[in-house]
Protein backbone atom coordinates (compact mmCIF):
# COMPACT_ATOMS: atom_id res chain seq x y z
CA UNK A 1 0.00 0.00 0.00
CA UNK A 2 3.01 2.33 1.16
CA UNK A 3 4.46 2.11 -2.60
CA UNK A 4 1.05 2.35 -4.35
CA UNK A 5 0.33 5.69 -2.50
CA UNK A 6 4.26 6.63 -3.18
CA UNK A 7 2.88 6.18 -7.46
CA UNK A 8 -0.26 7.49 -6.76
CA UNK A 9 0.49 10.62 -5.54
CA UNK A 10 3.89 10.87 -8.28
CA UNK A 11 1.57 10.41 -11.06
CA UNK A 12 -1.17 12.57 -9.90
CA UNK A 13 1.92 15.18 -9.19
CA UNK A 14 3.01 14.96 -12.67
CA UNK A 15 4.04 18.62 -14.53
CA UNK A 16 1.92 20.18 -11.26
CA UNK A 17 5.27 22.18 -9.90
CA UNK A 18 5.98 22.45 -5.98
CA UNK A 19 2.70 20.69 -5.45
CA UNK A 20 3.51 17.21 -4.37
CA UNK A 21 3.01 17.93 -0.93
CA UNK A 22 -0.68 19.48 -1.50
CA UNK A 23 -1.33 16.73 -3.50
CA UNK A 24 -0.51 14.05 -0.71
CA UNK A 25 -2.44 15.94 2.02
CA UNK A 26 -4.98 16.42 -0.28
CA UNK A 27 -5.50 12.41 -0.65
CA UNK A 28 -4.43 11.58 2.85
CA UNK A 29 -7.70 13.72 3.91
CA UNK A 30 -9.66 11.97 1.05
CA UNK A 31 -8.95 8.45 2.38
CA UNK A 32 -10.03 9.82 5.64
CA UNK A 33 -13.00 11.21 4.42
CA UNK A 34 -12.10 14.35 6.22
CA UNK A 35 -12.77 18.35 4.23
CA UNK A 36 -9.61 20.03 3.12
CA UNK A 37 -9.68 23.78 2.54
CA UNK A 38 -7.30 24.72 0.29
CA UNK A 39 -6.02 28.79 0.68
CA UNK A 40 -4.38 30.50 -2.19
CA UNK A 41 -4.47 33.34 -4.64
CA UNK A 42 -6.47 33.14 -8.10
CA UNK A 43 -4.23 30.78 -10.26
CA UNK A 44 -2.28 28.91 -7.91
CA UNK A 45 -4.18 25.56 -9.85
CA UNK A 46 -6.34 24.84 -6.53
CA UNK A 47 -9.12 23.84 -8.81
CA UNK A 48 -6.69 21.36 -11.10
CA UNK A 49 -5.43 20.36 -7.66
CA UNK A 50 -8.84 18.96 -6.49
CA UNK A 51 -9.44 17.41 -9.91
CA UNK A 52 -6.58 15.21 -9.74
CA UNK A 53 -7.57 14.29 -6.28
CA UNK A 54 -10.54 13.36 -7.93
CA UNK A 55 -9.50 11.04 -10.61
CA UNK A 56 -7.55 9.06 -7.51
CA UNK A 57 -10.51 7.44 -6.39
CA UNK A 58 -13.75 5.88 -7.39
CA UNK A 59 -16.13 8.65 -8.54
CA UNK A 60 -19.79 7.93 -9.63
CA UNK A 61 -21.11 11.51 -9.60
CA UNK A 62 -18.24 14.36 -9.34
CA UNK A 63 -19.94 17.98 -8.41
CA UNK A 64 -17.97 21.36 -8.90
CA UNK A 65 -18.74 24.66 -8.37
CA UNK A 66 -17.52 28.64 -8.50
CA UNK A 67 -19.87 30.45 -5.91
CA UNK A 68 -20.14 33.61 -5.53
CA UNK A 69 -22.52 35.75 -3.72
CA UNK A 70 -25.31 35.71 -6.48
CA UNK A 71 -25.15 31.85 -6.03
CA UNK A 72 -29.01 30.11 -5.73
CA UNK A 73 -29.46 26.72 -3.78
CA UNK A 74 -30.90 25.48 -7.12
CA UNK A 75 -27.36 26.02 -8.82
CA UNK A 76 -25.88 23.75 -5.74
CA UNK A 77 -28.32 21.69 -4.74
CA UNK A 78 -30.96 21.43 -8.08
CA UNK A 79 -33.51 23.20 -8.89
CA UNK A 80 -37.19 22.53 -7.79
CA UNK A 81 -39.05 19.61 -9.77
CA UNK A 82 -42.02 21.28 -11.44
CA UNK A 83 -43.99 18.04 -11.52
CA UNK A 84 -43.56 17.77 -7.84
CA UNK A 85 -44.83 20.99 -7.34
CA UNK A 86 -48.05 20.30 -8.90
CA UNK A 87 -48.57 17.18 -6.76
CA UNK A 88 -48.38 20.07 -3.59
CA UNK A 89 -44.66 18.93 -2.84
CA UNK A 90 -41.11 20.81 -2.59
CA UNK A 91 -38.89 18.56 -4.20
CA UNK A 92 -35.21 19.55 -5.62
CA UNK A 93 -33.82 17.31 -8.69
CA UNK A 94 -30.66 16.54 -7.00
CA UNK A 95 -29.07 14.42 -9.57
CA UNK A 96 -26.17 15.92 -11.10
CA UNK A 97 -25.33 18.12 -7.98
CA UNK A 98 -24.11 18.20 -4.14
CA UNK A 99 -26.28 16.29 -2.44
CA UNK A 100 -26.34 13.18 -4.49
CA UNK A 101 -22.26 13.72 -5.55
CA UNK A 102 -19.46 11.13 -4.17
CA UNK A 103 -16.67 14.00 -4.34
CA UNK A 104 -17.47 17.87 -4.47
CA UNK A 105 -14.99 20.77 -5.09
CA UNK A 106 -16.68 24.42 -4.03
CA UNK A 107 -14.47 26.82 -5.05
CA UNK A 108 -14.63 30.19 -3.51
CA UNK A 109 -16.73 28.97 -0.76
CA UNK A 110 -16.97 31.68 1.93
CA UNK A 111 -18.47 33.74 -0.91
CA UNK A 112 -21.83 31.88 -0.93
CA UNK A 113 -24.80 33.72 0.47
CA UNK A 114 -25.97 32.00 3.99
CA UNK A 115 -29.35 30.39 2.82
CA UNK A 116 -26.30 28.08 0.72
CA UNK A 117 -23.72 27.97 3.85
CA UNK A 118 -26.65 27.26 6.16
CA UNK A 119 -27.35 24.14 3.97
CA UNK A 120 -24.19 22.96 3.19
CA UNK A 121 -23.03 22.68 7.16
CA UNK A 122 -26.08 20.52 7.55
CA UNK A 123 -24.65 18.05 4.54
CA UNK A 124 -21.49 18.08 5.35
CA UNK A 125 -21.91 17.42 9.58
CA UNK A 126 -24.68 14.54 8.61
CA UNK A 127 -24.00 13.77 5.58
CA UNK A 128 -28.05 14.13 4.79
CA UNK A 129 -30.16 17.13 2.65
CA UNK A 130 -33.28 17.56 3.68
CA UNK A 131 -35.44 17.53 0.05
CA UNK A 132 -38.83 18.53 0.77
CA UNK A 133 -40.26 16.37 3.46
CA UNK A 134 -37.56 13.48 2.50
CA UNK A 135 -34.25 13.41 4.39
CA UNK A 136 -32.01 12.63 1.71
CA UNK A 137 -28.42 10.31 2.17
CA UNK A 138 -25.70 12.28 0.59
CA UNK A 139 -23.02 9.60 -0.59
CA UNK A 140 -19.98 12.32 -0.30
CA UNK A 141 -16.75 10.74 0.18
CA UNK A 142 -14.23 13.53 -0.25
CA UNK A 143 -15.35 17.49 -0.34
CA UNK A 144 -12.20 20.07 -1.26
CA UNK A 145 -12.63 23.55 -1.19
CA UNK A 146 -10.69 26.58 -1.69
CA UNK A 147 -10.94 30.45 -1.10
CA UNK A 148 -8.59 33.38 -1.93
CA UNK A 149 -9.67 34.32 1.70
CA UNK A 150 -10.57 33.31 5.43
CA UNK A 151 -13.73 33.31 6.83
CA UNK A 152 -14.34 36.98 9.43
CA UNK A 153 -15.26 35.84 13.16
CA UNK A 154 -18.63 36.50 13.63
CA UNK A 155 -19.96 36.04 10.19
CA UNK A 156 -21.57 32.72 11.69
CA UNK A 157 -19.01 30.75 9.19
CA UNK A 158 -16.96 29.03 12.48
CA UNK A 159 -19.37 26.02 12.32
CA UNK A 160 -18.66 25.30 8.80
CA UNK A 161 -15.20 26.62 8.67
CA UNK A 162 -14.70 24.07 11.88
CA UNK A 163 -15.51 21.05 9.52
CA UNK A 164 -12.40 21.54 7.46
CA UNK A 165 -9.94 19.45 9.45
CA UNK A 166 -7.10 19.95 6.90
CA UNK A 167 -5.98 23.66 5.34
CA UNK A 168 -3.40 23.80 3.51
CA UNK A 169 -1.66 26.83 2.00
CA UNK A 170 -1.08 27.18 -2.08
CA UNK A 171 1.10 29.58 -3.06
CA UNK A 172 2.71 30.63 -6.30
CA UNK A 173 5.53 28.66 -7.89
CA UNK A 174 8.64 30.21 -5.66
CA UNK A 175 11.82 28.31 -7.13
CA UNK A 176 13.48 29.61 -10.52
CA UNK A 177 13.65 26.21 -12.55
CA UNK A 178 10.21 24.96 -12.07
CA UNK A 179 8.85 28.78 -12.74
CA UNK A 180 10.70 28.59 -16.17
CA UNK A 181 9.46 24.41 -16.85
CA UNK A 182 6.14 26.30 -16.43
CA UNK A 183 6.00 28.82 -18.48
CA UNK A 184 7.46 26.40 -21.29
CA UNK A 185 4.82 23.30 -20.44
CA UNK A 186 1.74 22.60 -22.36
CA UNK A 187 -1.28 23.40 -20.02
CA UNK A 188 -1.85 20.43 -17.44
CA UNK A 189 -4.26 17.87 -18.16
CA UNK A 190 -7.53 18.27 -15.77
CA UNK A 191 -7.38 14.64 -15.24
CA UNK A 192 -4.08 11.70 -14.90
CA UNK A 193 -4.51 8.48 -16.64
CA UNK A 194 -4.52 6.80 -13.16
CA UNK A 195 -4.24 2.61 -14.41
CA UNK A 196 -7.61 0.81 -12.52
CA UNK A 197 -4.91 -0.63 -9.72
CA UNK A 198 -3.80 2.64 -8.93
CA UNK A 199 -7.28 3.89 -8.27
CA UNK A 200 -8.92 3.80 -4.51
CA UNK A 201 -12.10 1.84 -5.14
CA UNK A 202 -15.35 2.46 -2.99
CA UNK A 203 -15.60 -1.19 -1.05
CA UNK A 204 -11.96 -1.26 -0.65
CA UNK A 205 -11.93 2.84 0.71
CA UNK A 206 -15.07 1.85 3.21
CA UNK A 207 -12.87 -1.16 4.28
CA UNK A 208 -9.55 1.17 5.16
CA UNK A 209 -11.84 3.61 6.90
CA UNK A 210 -12.46 0.68 9.51
CA UNK A 211 -9.48 -1.03 9.89
CA UNK A 212 -7.55 3.29 10.00
CA UNK A 213 -9.42 3.28 13.79
CA UNK A 214 -7.63 0.61 15.41
CA UNK A 215 -4.63 2.16 14.56
CA UNK A 216 -3.02 3.09 17.96
CA UNK A 217 -1.49 6.42 19.43
CA UNK A 218 1.04 5.15 22.11
CA UNK A 219 1.45 6.83 25.50
CA UNK A 220 3.83 9.46 24.21
CA UNK A 221 1.53 10.19 21.14
CA UNK A 222 -1.09 11.12 23.27
CA UNK A 223 1.55 12.87 25.35
CA UNK A 224 2.56 15.48 22.58
CA UNK A 225 -1.28 16.32 22.04
CA UNK A 226 -1.30 17.12 25.63
CA UNK A 227 1.12 18.91 25.49
CA UNK A 228 0.34 20.85 22.22
CA UNK A 229 -2.83 21.63 23.57
CA UNK A 230 -1.81 23.25 27.11
CA UNK A 231 0.47 25.35 25.15
CA UNK A 232 -2.22 26.79 22.44
CA UNK A 233 -4.55 27.21 25.87
CA UNK A 234 -1.37 29.21 27.35
CA UNK A 235 -0.91 31.92 24.37
CA UNK A 236 -1.24 35.49 25.08
CA UNK A 237 -4.85 37.24 24.33
CA UNK A 238 -4.07 38.06 21.07
CA UNK A 239 -3.12 35.07 19.98
CA UNK A 240 -5.46 32.56 21.51
CA UNK A 241 -6.43 29.54 18.92
CA UNK A 242 -9.63 27.50 19.30
CA UNK A 243 -9.43 24.04 18.51
CA UNK A 244 -13.18 22.43 18.75
CA UNK A 245 -12.81 18.65 20.49
CA UNK A 246 -14.34 17.67 17.18
CA UNK A 247 -11.52 18.76 15.44
CA UNK A 248 -8.95 17.24 17.98
CA UNK A 249 -10.53 13.73 17.19
CA UNK A 250 -10.59 14.11 13.48
CA UNK A 251 -6.90 15.16 13.71
CA UNK A 252 -6.18 12.07 15.32
CA UNK A 253 -7.96 10.53 13.10
CA UNK A 254 -5.73 11.81 9.98
CA UNK A 255 -2.46 11.04 11.63
CA UNK A 256 -3.79 7.40 12.15
CA UNK A 257 -4.64 7.21 8.57
CA UNK A 258 -1.00 8.31 7.86
CA UNK A 259 0.27 5.93 9.77
CA UNK A 260 -2.19 3.13 8.03
CA UNK A 261 -1.54 4.24 5.07
CA UNK A 262 2.17 3.37 5.89
CA UNK A 263 1.53 -0.21 6.48
CA UNK A 264 1.68 0.72 10.39
CA UNK A 265 -0.68 -0.01 13.15
CA UNK A 266 0.93 2.48 15.10
CA UNK A 267 0.96 6.75 15.02
CA UNK A 268 4.99 7.67 14.66
CA UNK A 269 5.83 11.09 16.30
CA UNK A 270 6.59 12.11 12.82
CA UNK A 271 2.87 11.52 11.96
CA UNK A 272 2.30 14.73 14.48
CA UNK A 273 4.42 17.20 11.66
CA UNK A 274 0.80 17.17 9.70
CA UNK A 275 -0.59 18.81 12.23
CA UNK A 276 1.01 22.16 11.29
CA UNK A 277 -1.54 21.77 8.79
CA UNK A 278 -4.67 21.46 11.06
CA UNK A 279 -4.59 23.82 13.80
CA UNK A 280 -4.89 27.16 12.36
CA UNK A 281 -7.60 28.78 11.81
CA UNK A 282 -5.91 32.49 10.92
CA UNK A 283 -3.50 32.78 8.31
CA UNK A 284 -1.19 35.21 11.38
CA UNK A 285 -1.47 31.50 13.07
CA UNK A 286 -0.15 29.56 10.57
CA UNK A 287 3.98 30.48 11.43
CA UNK A 288 3.19 30.54 15.08
CA UNK A 289 1.62 26.82 14.50
CA UNK A 290 4.50 25.47 12.62
CA UNK A 291 6.84 26.30 15.44
CA UNK A 292 4.90 25.21 18.07
CA UNK A 293 4.61 21.97 16.82
CA UNK A 294 8.01 21.86 15.73
CA UNK A 295 8.98 22.65 19.68
CA UNK A 296 7.24 19.84 21.25
CA UNK A 297 7.93 16.95 18.82
CA UNK A 298 11.64 18.07 18.90
CA UNK A 299 11.74 18.63 22.68
CA UNK A 300 9.73 15.15 23.23
CA UNK A 301 11.44 13.43 20.76
CA UNK A 302 11.86 9.59 21.57
CA UNK A 303 12.31 9.74 25.13
CA UNK A 304 9.87 11.66 26.91
CA UNK A 305 9.35 8.68 29.35
CA UNK A 306 13.36 8.99 30.35
CA UNK A 307 13.69 12.37 31.25
CA UNK A 308 16.80 13.37 30.62
CA UNK A 309 17.10 16.79 32.10
CA UNK A 310 16.12 15.40 35.21
CA UNK A 311 18.99 13.09 35.27
CA UNK A 312 21.34 15.59 34.05
CA UNK A 313 19.82 17.67 37.82
CA UNK A 314 20.67 14.58 39.59
CA UNK A 315 24.10 14.57 38.19
CA UNK A 316 25.14 18.29 38.79
CA UNK A 317 23.35 17.50 42.61
CA UNK A 318 26.40 14.91 43.00
CA UNK A 319 28.87 16.75 41.44
CA UNK A 320 28.33 19.48 44.20
CA UNK A 321 28.46 17.00 47.07
CA UNK A 322 31.75 15.68 45.68
CA UNK A 323 33.21 19.29 45.30
CA UNK A 324 32.00 19.90 49.05
CA UNK A 325 33.18 16.91 50.14
CA UNK A 326 36.81 16.83 48.52
CA UNK A 327 37.49 20.52 48.06
CA UNK A 328 36.90 23.71 50.00
CA UNK A 329 34.16 25.24 48.27
CA UNK A 330 35.02 28.57 49.90
CA UNK A 331 38.00 30.16 51.24
CA UNK A 332 38.79 29.08 55.14
CA UNK A 333 40.22 31.53 57.70
CA UNK A 334 42.43 31.40 60.31
CA UNK A 335 40.31 31.88 63.50
CA UNK A 336 41.46 31.90 67.16
CA UNK A 337 38.89 32.23 70.36
CA UNK A 338 39.45 35.25 72.25
CA UNK A 339 37.60 35.63 75.17
CA UNK A 340 35.07 33.08 73.82
CA UNK A 341 34.18 34.71 70.36
CA UNK A 342 35.72 33.69 67.20
CA UNK A 343 37.93 35.73 65.16
CA UNK A 344 39.97 35.85 61.99
CA UNK A 345 43.57 37.43 62.15
CA UNK A 346 44.93 40.35 59.92
CA UNK A 347 47.91 42.36 59.69
CA UNK A 348 47.45 46.55 59.43
CA UNK A 349 49.69 49.32 57.83
CA UNK A 350 47.57 52.20 58.67
CA UNK A 351 50.33 54.82 59.03
CA UNK A 352 54.13 54.38 60.73
CA UNK A 353 51.80 54.18 64.32
CA UNK A 354 50.10 51.00 63.59
CA UNK A 355 53.17 49.27 60.78
CA UNK A 356 52.65 45.56 61.14
CA UNK A 357 50.25 45.32 63.53
CA UNK A 358 48.26 42.04 64.25
CA UNK A 359 43.90 42.95 64.18
CA UNK A 360 42.36 40.35 65.18
CA UNK A 361 38.52 40.81 63.34
CA UNK A 362 35.83 39.22 65.22
CA UNK A 363 34.34 36.37 62.64
CA UNK A 364 30.51 36.93 62.64
CA UNK A 365 31.36 40.79 61.43
CA UNK A 366 31.92 39.29 58.26
CA UNK A 367 29.45 39.99 55.09
CA UNK A 368 28.07 42.48 57.33
CA UNK A 369 27.97 46.51 57.12
CA UNK A 370 28.09 47.32 60.75
CA UNK A 371 31.39 49.46 62.17
CA UNK A 372 33.47 47.68 65.02
CA UNK A 373 36.39 48.15 66.66
CA UNK A 374 39.61 45.26 65.61
CA UNK A 375 40.79 44.15 69.07
CA UNK A 376 44.29 42.82 69.94
CA UNK A 377 45.41 39.26 70.76
CA UNK A 378 44.50 39.72 74.82
CA UNK A 379 41.21 41.06 73.62
CA UNK A 380 41.24 44.72 73.97
CA UNK A 381 39.34 46.85 71.77
CA UNK A 382 41.80 49.00 69.50
CA UNK A 383 40.21 52.36 69.41
CA UNK A 384 41.59 54.11 67.03
CA UNK A 385 40.37 52.70 64.23
CA UNK A 386 37.18 52.06 63.06
CA UNK A 387 36.42 48.52 60.69
CA UNK A 388 33.98 47.41 58.36
CA UNK A 389 33.23 44.37 56.25
CA UNK A 390 30.56 46.15 54.14
CA UNK A 391 29.03 43.03 53.26
CA UNK A 392 32.13 41.63 51.51
CA UNK A 393 35.28 39.29 52.88
CA UNK A 394 37.43 42.13 52.69
CA UNK A 395 38.00 44.35 55.31
CA UNK A 396 37.89 48.42 55.17
CA UNK A 397 39.89 50.22 58.14
CA UNK A 398 39.41 54.40 58.77
CA UNK A 399 41.03 55.90 61.47
CA UNK A 400 44.78 56.33 62.95
CA UNK A 401 46.71 59.76 63.66
CA UNK A 402 46.03 60.82 60.27
CA UNK A 403 42.42 59.48 59.48
CA UNK A 404 43.82 56.89 56.76
CA UNK A 405 41.79 54.49 55.00
CA UNK A 406 42.89 50.91 54.47
CA UNK A 407 41.51 47.85 53.03
CA UNK A 408 42.41 44.38 54.13
CA UNK A 409 42.35 41.34 53.70
CA UNK A 410 41.99 38.35 56.70
CA UNK A 411 44.61 35.44 56.54
CA UNK A 412 43.38 32.28 54.50
CA UNK A 413 43.81 28.63 56.08
CA UNK A 414 42.56 26.75 52.37
CA UNK A 415 41.51 28.69 49.30
CA UNK A 416 38.35 27.76 47.74
CA UNK A 417 39.62 24.85 45.49
CA UNK A 418 42.24 23.51 48.06
CA UNK A 419 41.73 19.48 47.98
CA UNK A 420 40.56 18.08 51.66
CA UNK A 421 43.12 16.69 53.75
CA UNK A 422 40.51 14.22 54.93
CA UNK A 423 37.44 12.58 54.17
CA UNK A 424 35.21 10.33 55.31
CA UNK A 425 34.77 6.84 53.82
CA UNK A 426 31.55 6.53 54.17
CA UNK A 427 30.96 9.69 52.28
CA UNK A 428 33.42 8.85 49.30
CA UNK A 429 31.67 5.49 49.18
CA UNK A 430 27.97 6.55 49.03
CA UNK A 431 28.97 9.44 46.05
CA UNK A 432 30.65 6.49 44.38
CA UNK A 433 27.33 4.40 44.58
CA UNK A 434 25.26 7.45 43.52
CA UNK A 435 26.91 7.70 41.14
CA UNK A 436 27.06 4.16 39.65
CA UNK A 437 23.46 4.18 39.87
CA UNK A 438 22.74 7.05 37.92
CA UNK A 439 25.19 5.99 35.04
CA UNK A 440 23.42 3.03 34.71
CA UNK A 441 20.04 4.68 33.97
CA UNK A 442 21.88 7.23 31.74
CA UNK A 443 23.04 3.84 29.88
CA UNK A 444 19.97 2.21 30.03
CA UNK A 445 17.77 5.28 28.80
CA UNK A 446 20.98 5.99 25.79
CA UNK A 447 20.43 2.54 24.68
CA UNK A 448 16.72 2.09 24.98
CA UNK A 449 16.51 5.82 22.65
CA UNK A 450 19.14 4.03 20.07
CA UNK A 451 16.85 1.38 19.53
CA UNK A 452 14.08 3.36 19.15
CA UNK A 453 15.74 5.62 16.44
CA UNK A 454 17.34 2.59 15.02
CA UNK A 455 13.31 1.03 14.64
CA UNK A 456 11.41 4.12 13.65
CA UNK A 457 14.21 5.58 11.31
CA UNK A 458 13.43 4.03 8.55
CA UNK A 459 9.73 4.90 9.13
CA UNK A 460 9.94 8.66 9.37
CA UNK A 461 10.09 9.29 5.80
CA UNK A 462 6.26 9.74 4.67
CA UNK A 463 4.61 10.68 1.26
CA UNK A 464 2.49 13.09 4.03
CA UNK A 465 5.27 14.89 6.09
CA UNK A 466 7.82 16.90 4.52
CA UNK A 467 11.43 15.81 3.85
CA UNK A 468 12.97 18.52 5.74
CA UNK A 469 11.07 17.92 8.80
CA UNK A 470 11.57 14.14 9.06
CA UNK A 471 15.16 15.29 8.92
CA UNK A 472 15.11 17.75 11.74
CA UNK A 473 13.48 14.78 13.88
CA UNK A 474 16.56 13.04 13.24
CA UNK A 475 19.03 15.06 13.68
CA UNK A 476 17.10 15.97 17.03
CA UNK A 477 17.42 12.77 18.15
CA UNK A 478 21.04 12.53 17.12
CA UNK A 479 21.71 15.53 19.05
CA UNK A 480 20.22 13.46 22.20
CA UNK A 481 22.10 10.68 21.34
CA UNK A 482 24.91 12.62 22.29
CA UNK A 483 23.94 14.69 25.39
CA UNK A 484 23.52 11.15 26.76
CA UNK A 485 26.61 10.27 25.88
CA UNK A 486 28.47 13.33 27.10
CA UNK A 487 26.32 12.55 30.54
CA UNK A 488 27.44 8.99 30.73
CA UNK A 489 31.21 10.15 30.17
CA UNK A 490 30.40 13.00 33.04
CA UNK A 491 29.48 10.29 35.09
CA UNK A 492 33.26 8.54 34.66
CA UNK A 493 35.19 11.70 34.98
CA UNK A 494 33.51 11.79 38.47
CA UNK A 495 34.01 8.25 39.62
CA UNK A 496 37.62 9.08 38.50
CA UNK A 497 37.56 11.76 40.86
CA UNK A 498 35.89 10.05 43.61
CA UNK A 499 38.31 7.20 43.68
CA UNK A 500 41.17 9.71 43.68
Amino acid sequence: MKTRMKTLITEMSENMYEREKIIALSLLAGVAGLNTFLFGQPGTAKSLISRRIAAAFEVNSYFEYLMNRFSTPEEIFGPVSIKALKEDQYLRKTEHYLARADFAFLDEIWKASPAILNTLLTLVNEKTFKNGDLIQHVPLNVLMSASNEIPEENQGLDALYDRFILRLVVEPIQQTQNFHALLQAKPSKTKPRLSDDLKIRRAELAEWREYIYDVQLSSTILTIFDEIKIRLIQQSEDQQIYISDRRWQRVAYLVKTSAFLNERTEVLISDLFILKHCLWNKEKDISLIAQLIDDVILEFGLDSDFDLEQRMIEKDEIEQKILNCFYYTENVYESYLIKNKEYVRATTHLDHHYKDQTLYLELNKMDTKNDFFAVDVTGEEIRGIVCNFNGVRVCTLKGGYYGLEETITPYIKYTKGTVRSQVLLQDKLELIQNLQTLSEKLIQSEHALKQRYLHNKQHFYSSFVDVADSEKLMNAIESKLSRYQLQIQDCKRLDELCRQ
